[in-house]
């Protein structure tokens, strides 16, 4: 499907119209491929007194600030909600929706086929169902990832994006499930199809998709389910990887620091460099001279350990090291 004939994308340009007339504007935005089953879009916001004609789609809207909004759905009555930071609003397809904000704001949408949420949940009936709204929801089991998706999907990083889906595959998937059920991690034999093809594609991009291909399962399911087989997300688990080989080239004596980086999916050196000294606290010159120092007795020494943290505080370094770089 191309992206002109994408309904994720069309809704999405419907709203971001009627944002734009509104005195709103576009910030940045992900997608998958083609667009054609998940748009994310960080939106930014003066006052506003909004109209949102009916879309194909249904979009789940997080509020980044706290700020009272009134409005509703389909024509109903009107009501007040606090709008707090990390709120959740769902409008299902085809519902016009009208809100008012006195505030400047900013907001995630996610746009997704009916069909993820349907997937994810596997006949399980979580907080967002398809055809029932959602106004001003608060889920703590979500903060993590919405601290982490509103950093990445701002990033100029190279692989940002799928981060940012993988984000947004996370907090649907969490969405569509009950809450006091817990969701099995991978059976072993999936998460070692899943691991053997990281290991045999460190050198080419790794999106969640293929991932999910991988195991046999859809994205949104795949990344809730490979979380809680290994706590990590799916972009985080391959960045690990890919250092992991890289420090290991070094170690090798590979003369290039640039052609390791390459080989092991990095976009460039520097991309390289700021990945490794965020999560293995060294640099590649370091790695490398190292190497050189010890004997042939040590020279296989392990590679420095990967720093273990939240995801929130994962893509807050990595802003603040791509904005250093």
């Amino acid at each position: 499907m191309s992206r002109e004939n994408s309904p994720v994308l069309r809704s999405a340009g419907v709203y971001g119209q009627a944002l734009g007339n509104g005195g709103g504007r576009l910030i940045d935005a992900a997608s998958g491929l083609n667009g054609a089953d998940m748009y994310v879009a960080l939106y930014e916001c003066t006052p506003y007194d909004l109209k949102v004609a009916p879309m194909i789609v249904p979009r789940l809207s997080i509020n980044l600030r706290s700020v009272a909004v009134s409005g509703a759905l389909g024509g109903a009555r009107v009501r007040d909600y606090a709008g707090k930071r990390q709120s959740l609003f769902f409008t299902p397809a085809h519902t016009e929706a009208a809100w008012l904000k006195r505030a400047p704001s900013r907001h995630l949408n996610i746009y997704f086929h009916p069909r993820m949420l349907e997937e994810a949940a596997d006949g399980d009936r979580g907080a967002m169902r398809l055809d029932r709204p959602l106004f001003d929801v608060q889920l703590p089991a979500l903060r993590p990832w919405i601290d982490a998706l509103e950093l990445s999907i701002a990033r100029a990083e190279p692989y940002a994006e799928d981060a940012s889906m993988g984000l947004a595959h996370l907090i649907l998937a969490t969405l569509a499930r009950r809450p006091d059920r817990a969701l099995p991690g991978l059976a072993p034999g999936v998460l070692n199809r899943v691991q053997d093809y990281v290991a045999a594609h460190l050198h080419a991009p790794i999106t969640v998709a293929d991932l999910a291909a991988a195991a046999g399962l859809a994205p949104s399911r795949f990344a809730l389910q490979f979380n809680a087989a290994t706590g990590s997300t799916p972009h985080r688990y391959v960045l690990c990887r890919r250092i992991e080989r890289a420090q290991q080239l070094l170690r090798d004596g590979r003369p290039n620091t640039a052609e390791v980086a390459i080989d092991c999916g990095f976009s460039s050196q520097q991309h390289m460099t700021s990945a490794m000294r965020r999560l293995a606290g060294v640099t590649p010159g370091q790695v490398r001279r190292t190497a050189t120092r010890e004997t042939s007795a040590t020279r296989m020494a392990p590679a420095w350990p990967l720093r273990k943290e939240p995801a929130a505080l994962v893509a807050q370094a990595e802003f603040e090291q791509n904005a250093a770089d």
